[in-house]
Parts: structure tokens; sequence; C-alpha cells
């Protein structure tokens, strides 16, 4: 999901989630590992590999910290606060095809804050409230999102959400997760798309989520 949860990974623990998000115009392929270290705050440093028809290939690298302020309990709610910065450079055939000088990296930086709702211990509610910066075109706009996950099983979730930037159009995705190994293994699966896009515009992505146990 897009939309972020309250929760961090577990004291002295580390996570892997990866993913790969396809439509007709792109793909993507991620890898964020993060840990939680100390001051229950998770870092988290990764990046993906994509593929577009009209952009060309393009590498993202993110560095994020995600600081929790207030624990996740059921039928009780959680804060967050995360600040982090993305920078896309460019891939080897735009530096190919370029008649001029190499395209230049693009940066953003971003703040949000997730709160999360635990309906009950199979229910959520997460609402993002945020700000992004585009550096390359000095502007800056607020950013949002709604979602919710529903247990359907012990195992299996029903996910769903809805997110924007102002001034983009507005995207939702709905699909399902699964704990392969309960609390370290987890698969998802989402189809997403823009409100009013059209069917060249529709996304398929799966996720894996692997979580560790402390490492001390």
């Amino acid at each position: 999901m897009i939309t972020d949860d309250a929760n961090i990974v577990d004291p002295k623990s580390c996570q892997l989630e990866s993913w790969v998000k396809t439509s007709q115009a792109s793909l993507e392929r991620w890898a964020v590992p993060g840990c939680n270290f100390a001051w229950d705050m998770e870092i988290s440093i990764g990046g993906n590999a994509q593929n577009a028809k009209l952009e060309g290939d393009s590498q993202f690298w993110l560095f994020q910290a995600k600081k929790r302020w207030k624990k996740l309990e059921t039928h009780s709610w959680g804060l967050s606060t995360t600040l982090g910065r993305v920078t896309e450079r460019p891939g080897r055939s735009q530096q190919l095809s370029s008649d001029t000088q190499a395209p230049a990296s693009a940066q953003d930086t971003y703040l949000n804050v997730p709160i999360t709702w635990a309906l009950a211990s199979d229910r959520f509610v997460h609402l993002n409230l945020g700000w992004i910066h585009h550096e390359r075109l000095r502007v800056s706009h607020p950013t949002w999102g709604l979602g919710g996950e529903y247990g359907l099983t012990p195992r299996a979730f029903a996910i769903g959400e809805v997110f924007g930037e102002s001034g983009t159009q507005s995207k939702t995705q709905m699909g399902f997760r699964y704990w392969v190994s309960p609390q370290m293994l987890q698969l998802d699966t989402t189809y997403g798309q823009p409100l009013r896009g059209g069917k060249e515009e529709r996304w398929i992505s799966i996720g894996l989520r692997w979580l560790s146990d402390p490492l001390w």
C-alpha cells in the first residue's frame, strides 16, 4: 500500500519490503530494507530499477526515517512521522539517447504523518497527511492517503486505499495480503488505477515482506 501505517518494525529488528509493479507503460522493481536499532525509529534505504516506454530506463534511490510517537494497540490508535528523500537518476538508455547534455538527477523531499486506528485485532484504518517538494520543478504539494485492512481469515486480509497529491490525479488500488509465516513472511498483490485514468494507466503489483527476529 502507498498509504503507510503508523507502526514500525520491532526494536532491534529489520525487514525487507520488495515488490514488482507493472502496467502497459512501465515496469518497476523495488527493494527497501529497514531496521529499528534505536529511539523507536525505523531507518530505510532502498531503491528500484524502472523501465518506461516513454521516459526510458531510470533508477530511484530512497532514504527515509520513520519515528513512532504512539504505539498502535487494539481498539486504540497510533501515530508516526516520516521524513524522506527520493533521488531519480536516468538509466543508461536515457544517457545514450540524449543528443545534448545527459538528463540531470531529480530529487524529491517528503514529510508524511501516518495515523492508524485499530478497530479490532484484524481491522485497521490508515490516514496519511503530508507534503512533498519537487526540487526540479521547484514546487511543493500537500499529499494524502486513506486506506484500510480487513481480516478475512487469521492469515488473509483484504486491503484498499485511495491516495493523491495536490495538482495531480488521485489513484486507488485494492488487493489481498497473506501471511505465509505469521509475523515473518507476507505476500500481497494489488490492482490499481487513477480515478479517471485509461486502461494503459492501470497497474498490478506483487510484493513480499520479510521480518526478522531481534538481532541481539
